[in-house]
């Protein structure tokens, strides 16, 4: 399974020009067409509602409904499922948290970081930290 981050949902969804949002949409466009399942958290769209409508991060912000159509779309896809955490989730995460001291910003990484290593899958993300919580890491911007 590849489970998504909150980058690469933000970056599909923004229209932007940039080469990392084109990148984002392009992996993602090819990965729902894909053999491979696709896996997603509540918290990440939540996450990427919260940051494409935020006018302190885009000049141009997503109007509200326009990011909660593209989750809903996404979550329409076949090639896609909600990832929830499940039994032993909590235990990886407070492993993760305390192993590497975590604090901030880098606890909601270790989050999602224990949901992909209870389950197996391969976190896709352009953010490189997630290697030092041990999980395999695609990045689109990067491996595509």
């Amino acid at each position: 399974m590849l489970f998504l981050d909150v980058n690469v949902v933000v970056g599909a969804q923004r229209n932007d020009d940039s080469p990392h949002a084109r990148a984002m949409r392009r992996w993602l466009d090819g990965a729902l067409r894909g053999h491979e399942a696709v896996g997603v958290a509540e918290q990440v769209l939540a996450s990427m509602v919260r940051v494409v409508t935020h006018p302190r991060v885009f000049v141009s912000p997503s109007a509200p409904a326009h990011a909660t159509e593209f989750a809903d779309a996404l979550l329409g896809s076949p090639a896609v499922s909600v990832v929830r955490p499940g039994p032993r989730h909590w235990t990886i995460f407070a492993d993760l948290v305390s192993t590497h001291r975590l604090r901030g910003n880098d606890v909601p990484d270790a989050y999602l970081a224990a949901i992909a290593l209870e389950v197996g899958a391969t976190m896709v993300t352009a953010d490189r930290g997630f290697t030092r919580f041990g999980v395999a890491v695609l990045d689109p911007t990067r491996d595509a």
